[in-house]
């Protein structure tokens, strides 16, 4: 690849949009696959994915300072060091993820237990997370690898990817669930292995691309002092945020406990919940993708009037498109939910969730965009440790009380959601807004 063509806000997040419908549709296909075998499966999945996420974030670590310090070198036209910087982070990704998949396979018993897991639900959660173990061990590389192709503008190739992974992934599920197409009836086993089998197949098609593409060498044990350097460079440019996710994913294993004290239905109400409501995460996550890294070419090239007005627009547009999908989401709950359970006590409690979702949504979206915008300049610290406060002193504490001393149930976590939402959102504006970020440099440091 000899040159660089920048796309605009919407060659990049089309793409991503249709990805992000494909993965929703995805997401209810796989609850109404384990759901149909079994509810206790469909809730030892979820809750087992709870633990998962925290290895999950950690093992992205690279591919946030990867995304950023592509986009800013692009930003400045300077090839060469944005295909070294892909190269570096995969090499860093692929040696984290496996102290990540050796502490899952030793911990998954204790993990399962800490968070109050259901005992009729204990053993198949144990062997999801063991299994799933396999697949961590490439989940940072295609994170990296992943990170590098949106750097590059090529989500539509993300897109196609994404399309023929998921085909593979719920063929295998549906097949190694049910003991379908001559497969043998597995189970939870099933359900892991699918993902462990679709983790290989995309980590090979990806360094493929990577190297064909964009001639990135990918030489995973060549360790250099200049490398280690890089690699602790992009550490810290990454850490924060990571580091915030991996906190919030500890404190919602504790909202697990919670509300794995109140049985298994109250857990199935969160999970599909959280299922039915992950179109609106997943809006605030598209276009806070494209616009980080739009915002990350507008420093590489120091124009901040453009990356300040950018950001600011984005962030409210996209606030009030979410409040439009959600009221569209709660004008058909009944016929969501019927997708997921037919009881009418969770009915009744997801769709009192999905209500407050209306009320949620402009916040978490927008809190997505700026907090995406702000990585991209280079001011990670300052964001996250506001949020770390805000969940240790406002969300945790809200969500206990809701849950154990007020006996809201799950609808009450939603209210804890609000209210955090609302105080982050006011937070990152400000930080966005008094424009001190313009005194933070990336590439310098990367």
């Amino acid at each position: 690849m000899d040159e660089f063509k920048r796309r605009n806000l919407w060659q990049l997040i089309l793409p991503l949009f249709a990805f992000a419908f494909m993965s929703i549709g995805v997401a209810f296909a796989d609850q109404v696959i384990l759901s149909q075998y079994s509810e206790e499966l469909a809730a030892a999945v979820s809750i087992a994915n709870q633990i998962l996420g925290i290895a999950y974030d950690v093992s992205g670590l690279f591919s946030v300072g990867a995304l950023i310090v592509v986009a800013q070198c692009l930003g400045r036209d300077d090839l060469a060091q944005a295909r070294e910087l892909i190269s570096i982070a995969v090499q860093a990704s692929l040696s984290l993820c496996v102290v990540l998949a050796l502490i899952l396979l030793v911990g998954a018993p204790y993990f399962v237990e800490w968070i109050n897991t259901p005992a009729e639900l204990r053993q198949d959660a144990i062997a999801y997370v063991r299994i799933v173990a396999g697949a961590i061990l490439f989940n940072g590389a295609i994170t990296t690898a992943t990170a590098a192709l949106k750097g590059f503008g090529r989500t539509v190739s993300i897109l196609v990817l994404g399309i023929l992974a998921n085909i593979l992934y719920l063929f295998f599920e549906y097949s190694l669930i049910f003991g379908a197409f001559g497969f043998p009836e597995l189970g939870v086993y099933g359900t892991a292995s699918a993902t462990l089998i679709v983790r290989l197949a995309s980590v090979a098609v990806l360094f493929f691309l990577l190297h064909r593409w964009f001639k990135v060498r990918l030489i995973v044990f060549r360790l250099t002092a200049k490398r280690l350097s890089a690699m602790k460079q992009l550490a810290k440019i990454s850490y924060p945020s990571v580091g915030e996710g991996m906190i919030y994913n500890f404190s919602q294993l504790a909202v697990v406990a919670f509300i794995s004290s109140l049985g298994t239905a109250a857990v199935l109400t969160r999970s599909f919940s959280l299922t039915i409501t992950s179109f609106l995460t997943i809006i605030g996550f598209v276009v806070a993708q494209g616009n980080e890294i739009l915002v990350g070419y507008d420093c590489g090239a120091s124009d901040y009037v453009r990356a300040a007005r950018r950001a600011r627009k984005t962030a409210l547009w996209t606030g009030a498109f979410s409040i439009l999908c959600a009221s569209g989401i709660y004008l058909y709950s009944d016929l969501l939910i019927g997708l997921f359970t037919d009881e009418d006590e969770l009915r009744e409690a997801i769709r009192d969730v999905l209500f407050l979702a209306i009320f949620l949504a402009p916040f978490q979206t927008s809190n997505q965009i700026l907090f995406g915008a702000l990585k991209a300049v280079g001011d990670v610290n300052r964001p996250v440790i506001a949020n770390l406060m805000l969940t240790f002193f406002v969300a945790l504490p809200g969500a206990y009380a809701a849950v154990m001393l007020l006996d809201l149930g799950v609808v009450g976590l939603w209210y804890v959601y609000l209210i955090h939402e609302a105080l982050r959102f006011l937070v990152l504006w400000v930080l966005w807004e008094s424009k001190t970020w313009t005194r933070y440099r990336v590439i310098e440091t990367a």
